[in-house]
């Protein structure tokens, strides 16, 4: 085929006068909070990030004493270099909303790309508003540059899959592979989404006659395949680029072959052990490190923690299986626990709201607050199937619904907190948005195909019963 210009008018979507608005009500909900209660306090994974990042600075590299894993460098790193630039670890929440409110014109964009303008339009304020997402830029925690690189990533797919211009489209491509390629840096589970990407960017579009075509037939795919083996190639090239060289050091100095981090075994002791799975939510978490401590000593011993973290992180990982191998019954017994722990309605937010960190904030705008956070998630959780049901297709759908399902697959294999729901939410807000376009009509679609009907009636109800199962923890009046 000839060269042809994109169907995606990025640069015509930032006149859109919605997307300004969505742009400072974001600015407005993550600014001010960070202004009036800054959280200079860390807790748990963020004074490990902090240590990391200190041992950085003092040229002693990516080390975590007496842990027996080491996390994805990303962080600590960007952890070092504010404190080297700025003198303080904490100008990188600046960062943080900078990266969130560049993520706001993506989501209207890819709404846009995936349904229409107005789905867009509510996607990117439904963003904008989200308040744990707000809330996470104040934190030193990965998961605004996570999104971010996520939504990156899937933009540019997104663009390349529906240009058919060659020079344009294998660029678009390569951005998304460094955008992935830099997920992948900041958290290890991205190692195996460039798969789901792929097919995305495969994904067959009309014939130039605008015929729709038969995306299931083989045929199909190859032809689309070699029309777009060049974008392929560059998106793997440019994730392999971005990886390749901390895996190659890393893989020499820790022990054995890693990606970007050495935590599996880890993740696998805590959530396979004599003990039950562990969180770190409120009302159903290790909240303070004696009870950490006291809690890990009724388990089994970890692998020793002297060893090289690759060689620590594998020994734990056959340790974890043996104990599967030997109480299949309570490692099967666990799963619906560890779903309802990453669909835990609840978030860190509520957490930081009922320990206190929002002084002078009034009690009705408190629990104001864990009721939003509530209905918010439920809304993305439920909602949002409800529209992936009833409109879920094409690359968007590879990249959302199989990134989620990926995720809660390694869930319910190791353990889970309501933290690791929320780069999906970001992802789901699409379908939430789609679900807000048009009710009625998500609603009429799933009418009139008994498939797609049948498979939300089928996943609604457990997944509203797995969000009521810790639902209470969030409100001490239910539980104490």
């Amino acid at each position: 085929m000839g060269e042809r210009t994109s169907r995606v008018d990025l640069r015509g979507w930032l006149n859109d006068p919605w997307l300004w608005v969505a742009l400072c009500v974001g600015l407005a909900v993550r600014v001010v909070p960070l202004a009036i209660w800054p959280q200079v306090e860390c807790i748990r994974d963020e004074c490990i990030y902090r240590a990391i990042a200190a041992a950085i600075v003092d040229g002693k590299g990516l080390v975590v004493a007496n842990k027996g894993w080491l996390p994805a460098p990303g962080y600590p790193y960007l952890l070092a270099w504010s404190k080297e630039l700025f003198g303080s670890m904490q100008p990188v929440k600046g960062f943080q909303v900078a990266l969130s409110f560049f993520s706001i014109p993506m989501m209207l964009a890819i709404g846009r790309i995936v349904a229409d303008r107005r789905a867009g339009r509510i996607a990117a304020m439904l963003f904008a508003l989200n308040p744990t997402i707000a809330w996470f830029t104040n934190t030193q925690w990965i998961e605004t540059v996570y999104i971010f690189l996520l939504l990156a990533a899937s933009l540019a797919v997104l663009v390349a899959q529906r240009t058919r211009g060659v020079s344009v489209a294998w660029r678009y491509a390569a951005l998304g592979g460094v955008a992935l390629g830099g997920a992948v840096l900041f958290r290890g589970i991205a190692t195996y989404l460039p798969p789901l990407f792929i097919l995305a960017l495969c994904w067959p579009e009309p014939s130039q006659g605008g015929e729709e075509v038969d995306r299931m037939d083989v045929n199909t795919w190859v032809a689309s395949a070699k029309l777009r083996w060049r974008s392929v190639v560059a998106f793997l090239l440019a994730a392999f680029l971005t990886v390749a060289p901390y895996s190659i050091h890393a893989s020499g100095r820790h022990g054995g072959f890693m990606v970007s981090d050495a935590t599996v075994g880890h993740v696998l002791f805590l959530g396979n052990n004599d003990f039950p799975p562990l969180t770190f939510d409120y009302g159903n978490g290790m909240l303070t490190q004696p009870l950490f401590s006291r809690y890990l000593r009724t388990g089994r011993r970890p692998c020793r923690r002297d060893r090289p973290p690759v060689r620590s992180s594998k020994c734990e990982v056959q340790q974890a299986l043996a104990w599967a191998k030997t109480h299949p019954d309570k490692f099967v017994a666990r799963i619906p626990m560890r779903l309802a722990q990453i669909l835990n309605p609840n978030s860190f937010l509520t957490r930081h709201v009922r320990w206190g960190f929002f002084p002078g904030l009034p009690w009705w705008a408190k629990e104001g607050l864990t009721v939003l956070i509530v209905v918010w998630s439920m809304a993305t959780v439920l909602l949002g199937t409800a529209a992936a049901w009833a409109r879920a297709r094409g690359p968007w759908a590879w990249i959302a619904i199989g990134t989620t399902l990926y995720t809660l697959a390694i869930t319910a294999m190791m353990y889970g907190m309501s933290r690791f729901r929320l780069p999906l939410e970001a992802l789901w807000t699409v379908y939430l948005a789609m679900f807000l376009a048009d009710p009625r009509g998500t609603i009429q679609t799933l009418s009139e195909q008994p498939v797609r009907l049948a498979g939300a009636l089928v996943t609604l109800p457990p997944l509203f019963a797995l969000m009521l199962w810790y639902l209470p923890t969030g409100f001490p009046l239910f539980w104490r």
